[in-house]
């Protein structure tokens, strides 16, 4: 129900490997104390450079050096970033509802329409405009997660009568655990073999467990829903738990929290 509204490719893509990045800068001028992860861009070439770095803001929480030295941060041209395993593979898609990242452990080959289905280890970070086409699907994610804070929104875009009202009824998730971090930013956690938030966007059902994050912005400049899906192996829960970590305090700020 929350992908009823088909992403619209743009010809222009990002896609690139990740096979090599240099440490990020200080930050605030204290490298020395807390753990730094490499800033990887993807380009739309096909290859993979590490994404210059300035003085970012500090983070109020940062992985032990053990976990941090597994994980990269991922970035494209445009839309924001997210942090996922080292040595992975990321695909950008551009629509004009919107920007999705993807990071997997095996290169996705093309063609990218329709998109990608997902059922093994990935990381998502997809950011919906609800100032263009994308306003449908942040409508409809907001009737499911956030009726309260989203009511006056929803209600604009149901008065369009451009979908179906029954877009708006919210689907049954009674296997997922949700914690409400804040009245617009929902965690969420989907079982295995489950269907849930966990497996909406490109996510199929799978014997992992998805963790992720919903954020919805209408008060300010950003006037967006972001959500990312963490669905990784077994042996990567420690970098599970320290992506959602660090998403948490990225997507309060907008995706600033590393430097542009």
């Amino acid at each position: 129900m929350l992908m009823a509204i088909a992403w619209v490719l743009l010809p222009y893509l990002w896609f690139g490997v990740a096979r090599s990045a240099e440490p990020s800068g200080n930050v605030n001028g204290n490298a020395t104390n807390v753990p730094t992860v490499p800033l990887v861009g993807c380009r739309a070439d096909g290859e993979m450079s590490p994404a210059k770095s300035g003085p970012g803001q500090s983070l109020a929480v940062t992985p032990d050096p053990r976990t941090a030295a597994l994980i990269a941060y991922y970035r494209a041209a445009h839309g924001p970033g997210v942090y996922a395993p080292k040595g992975w593979y990321c695909l950008s898609l551009e629509g004009s509802n919107g920007i999705i990242l993807v990071v997997t452990p095996r290169r996705i080959p093309p063609p990218y329409f329709p998109l990608p289905v997902i059922t093994g280890p990935a990381v998502t970070i997809q950011s919906s405009d609800a100032g263009s086409s994308g306003r449908f699907h942040v409508a409809v994610v907001a009737a499911q997660v956030f009726p309260v804070v989203g009511a006056d929104f929803i209600a604009r875009i149901r008065d369009e009568h451009l979908i179906a009202d029954s877009s708006f009824e919210a689907e049954s998730y009674p296997d997922d655990q949700l914690q409400y971090l804040s009245d617009r930013l929902v965690e969420f956690f989907t079982p295995p073999n489950h269907t849930g938030l966990g497996t909406e966007g490109l996510f199929e059902m799978s014997d992992l467990p998805t963790r992720g994050l919903i954020i919805l912005n209408l008060q300010d400049e950003a006037n967006s829903l972001t959500e990312l899906r963490v669905r990784l192996p077994p042996g990567l829960n420690s970098v599970a738990a320290a992506i959602i970590q660090l998403e948490t305090i990225c997507l309060q700020l907008h995706g600033r929290c590393r430097a542009d």
